[in-house]
């Protein structure tokens, strides 16, 4: 069961098409002749951590400082830690449940 498949394409800005559910029905094929582009970054995951909501599907984005998108596989073995250093060193505001997030953040700061 995929549970979030995702496919960001760029010319000049990010296009996102991303959802919870089967491959076959968050990518048919009107879904991918919109995608712009010719590199993608694509992401199938079973949440084993943090939770399964739409705002959790990846691959995830942020625009700072110059725009990044982290798709990400695995459980990271000190996240208090790295919340604490998001939230508190770096001022950010953390929106999910996942890891990943975290990360994303912390290569932003990077």
């Amino acid at each position: 069961t995929a549970e979030s498949p995702n496919h960001p394409s760029h010319p000049n800005r990010l296009h996102l098409r991303k959802d919870n559910g089967l491959v076959k029905d968050v990518f048919q094929t009107h879904h991918m002749v919109e995608l712009r582009g010719n590199v993608g970054l694509g992401h199938v995951r079973y949440p084993t951590a943090g939770g399964s909501s739409c705002a959790e599907a990846q691959p995830l984005y942020t625009n700072y400082p110059f725009g990044i998108c982290v798709a990400h596989n695995g459980n990271l073995t000190n996240t208090d830690e790295l919340e604490g250093l998001v939230r508190d060193t770096y001022s950010r505001h953390i929106n999910t449940e996942s890891d990943s997030e975290l990360l994303l953040n912390i290569f932003a700061e990077s």
